[in-house]
């Protein structure tokens, strides 16, 4: 047990080894979140690999690793959080504000996909087999609905057979893949997390796959979808799939999701020069 001399030493500890911003983030998060992987702390702080790990060597008396190489506090590591903790609230003059705040961002991150996806990613057979099942699910109700599936929308005509519609739906699952680790990798040098992005860019399908869903339930209940009516759900699941995909290239490359979303506008961009172009043969 630590005399009054030692408490004084190891506090004094915590604070030096918690000096710099991005240790106490670490350790914030770390205290929040209860866990978090290599890939989820790079994503939120936005630092390149060589920084993260150099400041996780600094923390490694804070941290302990589980089976699957996710951090977490150890004893000491959660003494720091609540020495953190109790400073944020001595400047804060309404724990309310902070609480709120941590409740916006959790929300934000649910509703773009972003806590879900990095729990897939350390789930790697789970994952797998998700993948598969978003795969072959879209490549189904796709081919029943009978729309073309090019990369990131849908149109009703297409000079191609019907027969393609499959073809065309997973050649664009794979061409998402290429585009977003080609850009990742040409604009910041970031070449991991090949393997996570398959996953997340599976889940990032599944909002535009309501629309093929609501088209083949709606011709079977005989009473098809307006124009109007396919544009807005279209639109919809579009929005949601770039929020999706956006945090799946964040936490497969490490990249935080300002630059995340660039890979992920320049797949939509792909996907309406294809459109535009096939639609005018």
């Amino acid at each position: 047990m630590l005399g009054c001399g030692g408490l004084q030493d190891e506090v004094s500890h915590f604070f030096t080894m918690l000096g710099h911003p991005l240790r106490r983030k670490i350790i914030q998060y770390l205290g929040d979140s209860d866990w978090g992987g290599f890939t989820d702390l790079s994503s939120y702080l936005g630092v390149s690999t060589g920084t993260l790990y150099y400041q996780l060597d600094l923390l490694d008396g804070l941290l302990e690793q589980d089976e699957d190489k996710k951090y977490h506090l150890n004893e000491k590591g959660r003494f720091a959080y609540k020495l953190l903790i109790e400073s944020d609230e001595r400047l804060s003059s309404s724990r309310f504000v902070k609480r709120a705040s941590s409740l916006t961002s959790y929300v934000t991150l649910l509703i773009i996909g972003w806590r879900l996806i990095s729990r897939l990613y350390g789930l790697s057979r789970t994952a797998i087999v998700f993948t598969a099942i978003i795969i072959i699910y879209g490549t189904l109700v796709t081919s029943l609905s009978g729309l073309y599936p090019l990369v990131l929308i849908y149109v009703d005509r297409l000079p191609v057979p019907k027969i393609y519609i499959p073809m065309l739906f997973i050649s664009g699952y794979l061409l998402i893949n290429i585009l977003a680790n080609l850009t990742s990798y040409l604009v910041y040098r970031a070449k991991e997390g090949v393997k996570n992005l398959f996953v997340g860019s599976a889940f990032s399908l599944l909002p535009i796959l309501i629309l093929p869903t609501v088209h083949l339930v709606a011709n079977y209940l005989n009473s098809p979808l307006t124009s109007l009516q396919a544009q807005v759900i279209m639109l919809i699941g579009l929005g949601y799939s770039l929020c999706f995909l956006t945090s799946a290239i964040s936490l497969s490359k490490g990249l935080s999701a300002v630059k995340a979303a660039l890979p992920a506008s320049v797949t939509l961009y792909v996907s309406l020069g294809i459109a535009f172009i096939l639609i005018n043969l």
